[in-house]
C-alpha cells in the first residue's frame, strides 16, 4: 500500500509539473532560458517538449503501464536537473526555476537541490522496490 502511494506521489509530482508548464508554455521558455545552458531554437524545443515527457512519464509510474520506462525518465532528469541547477549556482546565475510553474522569486539554490534530491531517492526507492527478488 505505501509503495503504491509512493508511486502515485512521485508520478503525480511531474504531472502536476508538467502541466503548469504546458499551461504556460512562453514563461516556461523563459524559464528555461535563464539558465543560459543552451540557446535557441533548443531552449524552444526543451520548454515545448519536456513538460510532455513529465506527464507521460508520471502517468507511467502512476498507472505501472510502462512504469519501469517512466521512473528510467524521470530519474534521469531528476539527475539533469540537478546539474543544471548546480551549474546555475557555481555560475552565479539567479535562475527562474519553472518546476511548479512561472516564478519572480529569487532562487534558493539549497531548497531547489533539497528537493531534487528527495525527489531522486523517492525515485531510486521505487526502483529498487520494484525489481523482482531472487530466489535462492
Amino acid at each position: 500500500m505505501l509503495r503504491l502511494l509512493l508511486h502515485f506521489f512521485f508520478g503525480g509530482v511531474f504531472v502536476y509539473s508538467g502541466i503548469l508548464k504546458v499551461a504556460d508554455p512562453m514563461s516556461f521558455l523563459d524559464d528555461v532560458r535563464s539558465f543560459d545552458l543552451i540557446g535557441d531554437p533548443f531552449a524552444a524545443w526543451l520548454a515545448m517538449g519536456l513538460p510532455w515527457l513529465e506527464i507521460f512519464a508520471g502517468l507511467a509510474v502512476m498507472s505501472g503501464f510502462l512504469r519501469s520506462g517512466g521512473l528510467l525518465i524521470l530519474n534521469a532528469s531528476l539527475l539533469i536537473f540537478l546539474v543544471a541547477i548546480s551549474s546555475a549556482w557555481w555560475r552565479g546565475i539567479d535562475i527562474r526555476c519553472g518546476c511548479f510553474g512561472h516564478s519572480d522569486a529569487t532562487t534558493n539554490y539549497r531548497d531547489l537541490i533539497l528537493r531534487d534530491l528527495l525527489l531522486l531517492a523517492a525515485g531510486i526507492v521505487l526502483v529498487w522496490h520494484g525489481k523482482p527478488k531472487l530466489k535462492s
